[in-house]
């Protein structure tokens, strides 16, 4: 018996080497850039380690002395700023989330057409991108309801804290932790088929929902089958992603240490604070020119991972119903040629 679930990984794979290759660097570029906001930054966490040079060695002091500080960092302002980095941050991230949206059409629209571009097809796909946005924001604030709903019932008074509702809480722990991994599971189904849904048959969200929910039902096994092998095959690919992306930043943060010492040294020898404003743009500058190379390695690094996920959703979902192909040009089955790469651009 053969299973679409499985087949389709070896035409994803075939798809995925005939885009990316011959090498084109405008092409995995604007596919890096794509990938960036769909595949998120997986590399991020290892910043934090950046901010531990305060640990204690030996009985030293860790106090930086207050009076190298320029005069404008007072404890007000230090809590003004952390205060306005908070809302900033939570723009962007939203930001963020909207062009992720839009560029899940992108995306689709670049493996379909082999023809990878990013401003005229985000146009195209803009108002695709907003009923996106709009669901997954309305089923993310849905269920940070239901999970904060009994946390807001005993913070307010409104329950009182008692043995019984603390064992209460075990079981809602656990529903809340089933509650996430069934929405998880929507929004995966969502950008890997009610996507391409909406494309190929220029449908609203819902409506698209509607059209594939009895495709799943019809192929239950194989799709059933499509979310463990794409869960498995996430952790294994997030695993590489990440020693991949790791390697290629010690390479990256070989000419930043060079440059960040030498500049260190000047400033010791022009006896310059290391906290003054001079020290603190120079070394500023230097961190936000690494956190854009990181960035840019991780877009990189995640790009073929991405786009071979990509058709491998839309290689079974084209699969399961003929009308929702949209790769059938490029199967390599009953002895078919693998697709043709594109031309460089």
């Amino acid at each position: 018996m053969s299973w679409k679930a499985i087949d389709a990984l070896d035409d994803a794979r075939d798809a995925t080497t005939s885009l990316l290759l011959p090498f084109d660097a405008g092409r995995w570029a604007r596919l890096a850039f794509i990938a960036l906001f769909i595949g998120g930054l997986g590399g991020s966490g290892g910043a934090g380690s950046n901010t531990g040079t305060t640990a204690p060695t030996g009985g030293g002091s860790t106090d930086i002395p207050t009076d190298s500080l320029p005069g404008f960092v007072t404890p007000e302002n230090v809590f003004a700023a952390v205060i306005a980095l908070v809302a900033v941050g939570i723009v962007l991230w939203l930001v963020w989330m909207f062009v992720g949206s839009v560029m899940q059409f992108v995306l689709v629209d670049a493996v379909v057409t082999k023809d990878v571009h990013i401003r005229k097809p985000f146009r195209e796909r803009f108002w695709l991108g907003v009923r996106l946005f709009g669901f997954q924001a309305g089923l993310f604030v849905a269920v940070l309801a239901v999970i904060l709903l009994p946390v807001a019932a005993v913070l307010l008074g409104s329950v009182a804290v008692t043995p019984a509702v603390g064992l209460l809480a075990i079981p809602l722990v656990f529903l809340a932790i089933a509650l996430l991994f069934v929405v998880a599971i929507v929004m995966q189904l969502t950008t890997d088929f009610v996507v391409p849904t909406m494309i190929a048959e220029d449908r609203a969200l819902l409506s698209s929902w509607g059209r594939v929910v009895p495709v799943f039902r019809a192929e239950l096994s194989e799709f059933g089958l499509y979310v463990i092998v794409r869960f498995i095959l996430g952790i294994l690919a997030s695993i590489a992603v990440g020693i991949a992306a790791l390697l290629a930043l010690l390479v990256v943060a070989i000419p930043f240490a060079i440059v960040g010492g030498g500049a260190f040294l000047a400033l010791d020898a022009a006896n310059v604070a290391l906290f003054s404003t001079a020290g603190l743009v120079v070394f500023g500058a230097l961190g936000v020119l690494f956190v854009l190379a990181a960035i840019a390695v991780g877009a990189v690094v995640q790009m073929p991972v991405v786009t071979y996920f990509r058709y491998y959703s839309l290689f079974l979902l084209g699969s399961a119903d003929d009308s929702l192909d949209l790769v059938s040009q490029f199967r390599s089955d009953d002895d078919s040629s693998a697709p043709e790469g594109p031309t460089p651009a």
